[in-house]
């Protein structure tokens, strides 16, 4: 009897044994076979969904098991957009790729492309963005590009031209990193790098000054005081904005 209990137990583990493996093995199956069924990008304004999904050789919805987030990032990466990107798998078939992008902050005209805020150059040339129009020292043209992401993105888009404008006189160099920026509402300021987050009070400024007046706006300075400049007069007046 005792015999008999033995072969019983045996084949009810082995029954077991072939059960499980069967199926660790259908799991392992569908795993590897699960193509991709719903693909969420989010985080992107200037790449496109499709130009995404595409660059990520995900197009045409293959196993979800054969996709490597390392490669998908590997690849995105490749766009002068794209500073970051993050995927994430799920078993249902899901796939989501966030991507945080850079935007465009000018056209560079001496060399004919677009400049990002990350530094990154391309060949478009279709954005509502203000124009270099002039050669700028490489390491001072490093620091501009840096520096203007410390600046909000709309105070940027209402800058029509940006000139290298250094401030010599007399032979003597007093700022040699100071750019002049042509707005779009008809004024003009004079910034440099070290001084540039004073421009996020461009409007500000503006909302203290008389109506219907242009003229120049000098942030350049160390000074607490944004001195202002009118234009139309043989001789110019200058006014301080009270500050509050």
């Amino acid at each position: 009897m005792q015999t008999k209990s033995k072969r019983k137990i045996n084949k009810f583990s082995l029954v077991v044994i072939l059960l499980f493996v069967y199926l660790a093995f259908s799991l392992c199956y569908y795993l590897f076979t699960l193509p991709i069924k719903n693909i969420y990008i989010s985080g992107n304004e200037y790449v496109s969904d499709a130009t995404i999904i595409e660059d990520a050789s995900i197009k045409n919805y293959p196993s979800l098991f054969k996709v490597s987030r390392r490669k998908i990032k590997k690849k995105l990466l490749k766009n002068p957009f794209i500073n970051s990107v993050s995927v994430k798998k799920s078993v249902t078939g899901k796939i989501k790729i966030t991507v945080d992008e850079s935007k465009p902050l000018f056209y560079n005209r001496n060399l004919n492309k677009t400049v990002l805020l990350n530094g990154k150059e391309i060949d478009e040339n279709t954005y509502q963005i203000p124009s270099l129009i002039n050669i700028v020292p490489n390491d001072i043209y490093k620091d501009l590009i840096k520096s203007f992401n410390k600046v909000d993105y709309s105070i940027i888009m209402q800058i029509s031209e940006i000139e290298y404008n250094p401030d010599i006189i007399n032979g003597k160099t007093i700022d040699q990193q100071r750019f002049i920026l042509r707005m779009i509402d008809g004024n003009s300021v004079y910034i440099n790098p070290v001084n540039i987050k004073r421009l996020n009070n461009y409007f500000d400024v503006y909302d203290r000054l008389p109506e219907n007046v242009t003229g120049i706006l000098y942030l350049d300075s160390n000074s607490d005081n944004n001195m202002f400049k009118m234009y139309g007069a043989k001789e110019a007046s200058e006014v301080t904005p009270n500050e509050e």
